[in-house]
């Protein structure tokens, strides 16, 4: 346990979150506590000194000190006032970072490949830097000397940063993409904590989503019609949305379709995911309805894992899917895999990207492990037993996969908890790359969710601002409350738009 006391500010969640990456249990200290009487400590101080702010962290770890001070940087003078204090803010999170990382680098002789970074989404913190002017060299440097990314990380990061540009930029501030939540599945996955609702429990309230979520629709489109604003993608996500049957994905579509410029939309993926889901008619509607992409998400290709991880479905139905939506002619069908699931090793990840192989998805997102606060893994964590090394050999041979076969990493994004404190990528063939998920972590345009559980995110001054308004959580409050989340959605459109 390393205990860490905070003086001079209340930076707690960035100074746990990066503790939690070298030493696996942190307990932060209450006000008046002093940490230098516990055993093993951590304290970290934002201490001003005149006119100049500096970051001082001393740790005491299993017997050796060591004392890290890092300068708080001025934020420019000719931002305005709020902005200017935003970005001071961020300077002395940024100081304190830096500080606390050599401290505990030095006294746990880790090097962790994300350096100082906790944040899910750090290609954004590449294209403030392109936006500020600087060169991919000084990213670089930037990046590996005072961020501390290990230089394989820091080349991803700025390769995805720059397919952004190509395809998302320029920006189109006052665009809008829709998410759509879709909230039940055939039965819960072991490694999932998403608030989805067991089909087989809940079938009966299938219709009565529907008829609130095209409520919320509805009110919202006539409202964006008579503003005359703009929607780029829409995306269809869950849960598992191809639980839908074709009929009720008609009905949602015709909603959809009172969108001004629908026929124009940019991209609208349906994430249909389980292939005990999939059927000809269905998927004959998705397409008839101008779907141009669908997520088939297989996680593994060996039964062995698929049975421990709560999956209701073989290999082999994994292949007559893919065929069904090859037959309708999607443009682009994605797979989702996870690596580190247990028991599986590199052979398993072997055999799953050769059986993958076979199929030539257009696009291919690895995720690596979460283990998840609500999920079944975290209540039975001894089951997970790959060690930090072996989650990175099998990460390598991803990467040495997806070089031979032409698929470039084009997104990622991180998460809490995840087996070695790694990443997810989305890789694709040239041509292919999902437009929705490079905004969505790019975080440089306007999403509404709709749907319980669903969250809208404002996007003001190019990013610098984001407003975040998520819906009611769970199908019986959405399905009591959808009239507050209406109005919820008009007073955003409003307000900002």
């Amino acid at each position: 346990m390393i205990y860490v006391g905070l003086k001079g500010h209340r930076n707690v969640y960035d100074t746990r979150e990066l503790t939690k990456v070298f030493v696996d249990k942190v307990k932060i200290l209450t006000d008046g506590e002093d940490p230098k009487n516990m055993p093993d400590y951590i304290e970290s101080r934002l201490k001003i000194n005149k006119s100049d702010e500096f970051a001082v962290v001393e740790g005491f770890i299993a017997g050796k000190k060591k004392r890290g001070i890092r300068r708080v940087n001025e934020a420019s003078r000719n931002l305005p006032e709020p902005l200017r204090e935003e970005m001071l803010d961020k300077n002395r999170r940024d100081a304190l970072r830096s500080a606390l990382f050599e401290v505990l680098s030095t006294l746990t002789g880790k090097k962790p490949p994300w350096g100082v970074l906790t944040g899910i989404r750090p290609v954004k913190i590449v294209q403030n830097f392109i936006d500020g002017g600087k060169t991919e060299f000084e990213i670089y440097k930037e990046l590996t000397e005072n961020k501390y990314l290990a230089k394989e990380k820091a080349q991803l990061l700025i390769g995805i940063a720059g397919k952004e540009r190509q395809l998302i930029y320029p920006l189109d501030e006052k665009g809008l993409n829709f998410y759509v939540s879709i909230p039940f599945c055939p039965s819960r996955c072991r490694y999932c904590s998403f608030p989805s609702n067991d089909l087989h429990r809940q079938e009966g309230e299938v219709d009565r989503y529907l008829f609130a979520l095209k409520k919320e629709l509805n009110t919202t489109i006539d409202r964006i019609n008579e503003k005359g604003l703009k929607v780029n993608t829409i995306y269809i996500g869950g849960g598992t949305p191809s639980v839908l049957s074709a009929e009720q994905f008609e009905s949602l579509f015709a909603t959809l379709k009172k969108l001004k410029g629908y026929e124009n939309l940019k991209e609208i993926t349906v994430e249909a995911g389980r292939p005990d889901t999939f059927s000809l008619p269905m998927l004959k509607a998705l397409k008839e309805n101008g779907v141009q992409r669908i997520s088939l998400n297989p996680q593994t290709m060996n039964q062995e894992t698929l049975i421990l991880i709560g999956r209701n479905h073989t290999p082999e139905e994994i292949y007559k899917a893919y065929e069904m939506g090859g037959q309708v002619g999607f443009s682009s069908v994605n797979m989702d895999l996870i690596v580190g699931l247990p028991g599986e090793t590199i052979k398993s990840l072997e055999k799953t990207l050769k059986d993958i192989n076979k199929m030539q998805p257009e696009n291919l997102t690895v995720h690596t492990l979460a283990i998840k606060t609500s999920s079944y893994f975290k209540r039975n964590e001894h089951l997970i037993t790959q060690s930090e090394e072996e989650v990175l050999k099998m990460l390598d041979y991803v990467r040495e996969f997806t070089l031979r076969e032409s698929y470039e990493a084009y997104y990622m994004y991180r998460q809490k908890n995840m087996l070695g404190n790694f990443e997810n990528v989305g890789y694709s063939k040239t041509g292919y790359e999902s437009l929705y998920n490079m905004k969505i972590m790019a975080e440089k345009e306007t999403i509404l969710g709709f749907g319980a559980g669903a969250v809208t995110k404002i996007v003001e001054s190019k990013g610098l601002r984001i407003h975040r308004r998520p819906n009611v959580k769970g199908l019986g409050h959405y399905l009591q409350r959808v009239d507050e989340v209406i109005l919820e959605k008009q007073k955003i459109l409003n307000e900002f738009f």
